[in-house]
């Protein structure tokens, strides 16, 4: 395996990584202080973050190719209304079902993200990305499922599933500038994210910002990790380096175990076998690209 594809795999799993301390985060502090100022502060932290990486490594783009274009302008927009529009949807389902159909419906990213790149973007999909998109929807499903979850099921659903498309829309466009600048266009989307959920508090009259250490775990939790994911579609392509983001789950429950003593039960361990089977499939799709070079 060549260089990029180690390097896009190990972005795309350090992307999950720090994407699974939203768990610990919100278990933390969600009896503390309301979701929209965990939110906003995060993402804010994200943004202040990125923004300082990008001031400090602008200077290394010397090479035009490498920096955001006019043209690629409405690219950005796009992702940060989709982000806007996923963040929108979601907070709303989160206050009509409960949260664990909410985390059993995001499965539907994955399979968003496949079907925009198909259709939409017009990327061929390869047989063993679509049965690693399989394993992975299967894993996802078991680790999140509960004894009657779908007796919850209403129209109230769809705004997860709205949320998922508004990913699978965004993760194909921030593939396609994944090369140009991502530090700056991925501060650009926190920090619009973080003015969406400032306004929701200040409406609701709940902004509440005794907790700045939120910052510095949005800096990693969003920025770092939405910054890893952005590189990794650059060396994996989009369809790949959303499963492998997907593997998110499983640190989570890992982390819950180490932190909180939270125990494994038997759909952890199937779940696990799925998503690691799903990803070894992905790395025998590049070991036969190579083979053929």
């Amino acid at each position: 395996m060549n260089k990029g594809i180690t390097k896009g795999l190990l972005l795309a799993l350090i992307s999950s990584f720090l994407y699974a301390f939203n768990i610990i985060i919100d278990k933390k502090y969600i009896n503390m202080i309301n979701a929209e100022s965990i939110l906003f502060t995060m993402y804010l932290g994200g943004s202040i973050g990125l923004i300082l990486i990008h001031l400090f490594t602008k200077k290394n783009i010397k090479s035009t190719k490498n920096k955001i274009t006019k043209k690629e302008v409405p690219l950005v927009i796009t992702i940060v209304i989709c982000e806007l529009l996923a963040s929108l949807f979601i907070i709303e389902a989160v206050k009509l079902i409960n949260a664990s159909l909410v985390s059993l419906l995001s499965i539907f990213e994955i399979i968003m993200t496949a079907i925009c790149s198909y259709f939409i973007f017009k990327n061929p999909l390869k047989k063993n990305e679509i049965i690693a998109i399989v394993l992975m929807f299967i894993g996802c499903f078991i680790l999140n499922f509960q004894s009657g979850i779908f007796s919850n099921i209403n129209i109230s659903s769809l705004l997860v599933i709205a949320s998922c498309l508004c990913w699978g829309i965004e993760n194909n466009v921030t593939a396609m500038i994944s090369s140009k600048e991502p530090a700056f266009f991925t501060s650009i989307k926190c920090f619009f994210v973080a003015l969406f959920y400032l306004i929701i508090a200040l409406i609701s009259n709940n902004l509440n910002l005794s907790f700045p250490i939120l910052f510095f775990y949005g800096f990693f939790t969003y920025g770092i990790s939405i910054l890893s994911y952005a590189i990794s579609t650059k060396y994996l392509g989009v369809n790949k380096a959303t499963l492998v983001f997907s593997f998110s789950p499983i640190f989570g429950v890992l982390l819950a175990l180490i932190i909180y003593g939270d125990p494994i039960n038997i759909e952890f361990v199937i779940s696990t076998i799925l998503m690691i089977s799903a990803i070894l499939l992905i790395n025998k799709d590049f070991n036969k690209e190579e083979v053929k070079k």
